[in-house]
């Protein structure tokens, strides 16, 4: 019977063609042997922990640390991709409690639970807070002059008479250069 450490299904998460993964490795194991024609990520990973660990017990340790290292570095750069910060909550046990049933009733992660809500307090913030100090953005409204007859306006009616008299001098006036 071989050696734990050599059985092929302890490697399942190691993908031969990610680049991310095989310059991890090279940091972690402070390793610039790397670069060997015959060697994969696989038998890499195994000749750096037979190297650093003895006996299968440590075999079995150094791996699942490696999982649990290189696990984390990939969320921090699927987060940094993402655009994802951190942001540390203190929360009385009784309002941590609420966040977790309310979370786990819609189906979703406390995080996102919480990015819903503060979306929803962006958008609303008087219901959220009815003396809040949020104002919406400013919208800059414009204002259309169509032939439709819609101008009620007098002001708006002479200003439509002016730029069609405009309008019709400068078409005049490109007409005779022409």
């Amino acid at each position: 019977m071989g050696n734990w450490i050599d059985n092929k299904n302890i490697l399942k998460w190691v993908e031969e063609d990610n680049h991310e993964l095989s310059d991890w490795l090279k940091r972690y194991f402070d390793s610039s042997n790397f670069y060997d024609n015959r060697r994969t990520l696989n038998t890499f990973i195994r000749e750096e922990v037979k190297r650093i660990s003895s006996d299968e017990n440590a075999h079995k340790a150094e791996i699942y640390k490696l999982y649990k290292h290189w696990k984390n570095y990939e969320k921090k750069l699927n987060n940094k991709a993402n655009n994802v910060g951190k942001l540390q909550l203190e929360l009385p046990k009784r309002a941590s409690d609420r966040l977790k049933v309310l979370s786990n009733a819609d189906g979703v992660s406390q995080s996102k639970y919480l990015e819903k809500l503060i979306n929803f307090a962006h958008k609303n913030p008087k219901q959220v807070s009815p003396n809040t100090k949020a104002q919406p953005p400013y919208e800059l409204k414009t204002r259309s002059y169509c032939d439709s007859g819609s101008l009620t306006d007098a002001n708006s009616k002479i200003l439509k008479e002016k730029l069609d008299s405009i309008d019709e001098k400068v078409t005049k006036l490109l007409t005779e250069l022409s």
